[in-house]
């Protein structure tokens, strides 16, 4: 796409609905970092997850490949390396460090316990099941939020990056909004008391909003910001348990399956674009390292989002296929979606089909 070969920051956050962005259309949450992403870059309105729960949708982000290919299906705690325990393809990030970039990682991974076989130059990443405070239980305990210590490592990093000539992909993990919903006090008084639902987790999209902004006024002041691709998106969506008696996810109803993407790069994607075609997690690895001019290290189920981001004309797909397996009794279930109705297949035989023109909420099980 270019000869300038450029940065990549990936912001992720863990279980964030795509609702819960003013850029998405929420009238009630304040994000105006993210939103001012939004005006600056790409917006996608229909990105997917093809498997709504932490680790497989993680494994496949970063492989290009979805997760019965693989094969990293459950959610993984205990392990150093889910790719060398379970999986059959390395992640991009060494393909991308032998071609040249500095490669950092920082929060959670939830793909293992550490760096194996040393994909990052920097690695301050963590599984799962760590909590969102360093120390303390929470805010009125004095802990420390560790999102706002993760943005203030990444800061230093680009800090440490602006003389430098060779290009850098870093990833943020963040592990909110995510179960426990908790965040600073100062984000928590904008939702406490005021009528709104599950108040917490819409104080840590405004945490995360804040710590967005910070990073991107350091691209800014360190004279990165025209070179580098800043990418926000997330693993899968959220339920608020509101599905089938299923935590929080598991399904693969739409506030489940869908999340926020965006994309942007100033001076070189357009600004205020919005993209309605049908994307995915598979499609982010074949998009990195074909911006970073990078050949694909193997087959992947994904495409590249380079065409949509520059509106040029191409093929695309028209329904989406989702893989899934419903919490506690572990049936597995599949799911093809098209902008008109989506179809769920169950192993217990709970089948589902829904026209989403008539009924985007899914209420009315047609099946």
């Amino acid at each position: 796409m270019r000869t300038q070969r450029p940065n990549f920051i990936l912001l992720m956050p863990d279980q964030q609905r795509r609702d819960s962005l003013g850029c998405y259309g929420n009238t009630f949450v304040e994000t105006p970092n993210l939103d001012r992403l939004s005006r600056n870059g790409v917006t996608f309105d229909s990105a997917l997850t093809p498997w709504p729960v932490c680790t497989p949708a993680r494994a496949t982000m970063w492989t290009g490949l979805y997760p019965h290919s693989h094969r990293v299906i459950f959610n993984r705690y205990g392990i150093d390396d889910v790719f060398k325990n379970d999986g059959v393809v390395e992640p991009i990030f060494k393909t991308f460090k032998d071609g040249g970039y500095t490669t950092a990682y920082y929060g959670k991974w939830h793909l293992g316990e550490i760096d194996e076989p040393g994909r990052f130059d920097i690695w301050e990443g963590c599984n799962s099941h760590g909590g969102h405070w360093e120390d303390g239980f929470d805010p009125f305990k004095d802990g420390t939020y560790r999102s706002e210590k993760q943005t203030e490592s990444c800061i230093e990093f680009l800090k440490s990056q602006s003389a430098k000539e060779k290009p850098f992909i870093m990833v943020q993990g963040y592990y909110p909004p995510h179960n426990p919903y908790t965040a600073p006090r100062e984000f928590q008084e904008l939702y406490a008391g005021k009528g709104i639902p599950f108040p917490n987790y819409y104080a840590s999209v405004s945490a995360l909003d804040h710590y967005t902004g910070q990073i991107l006024d350091t691209l800014e002041s360190q004279g990165l910001l025209e070179n580098t691709v800043v990418m926000y998106f997330s693993d899968h969506g959220e339920t608020f348990n509101y599905r089938e008696f299923t935590p929080h996810k598991y399904v693969c109803h739409e506030e489940s399956i869908r999340s926020p993407l965006i994309i942007s790069q100033l001076g070189t994607l357009p600004a205020g674009k919005r993209v309605s075609q049908m994307v995915g997690l598979q499609d982010l690895a074949p998009t990195l390292l074909d911006m970073a001019g990078l050949a694909l290290p193997y087959q992947m189920h994904g495409k590249s989002l380079s065409p949509l981001l520059l509106g040029e004309q191409t093929t695309w797909r028209d329904s989406f296929y989702i893989e899934n397996e419903k919490r506690k009794i572990r049936t597995p279930q599949r799911c093809v979606r098209t902008e008109e109705a989506k179809l769920i297949l169950s192993g217990d035989e709970q089948h589902h089909f829904y026209d989403l023109q008539l009924d985007p909420g899914e209420e009315l099980n047609l099946f």
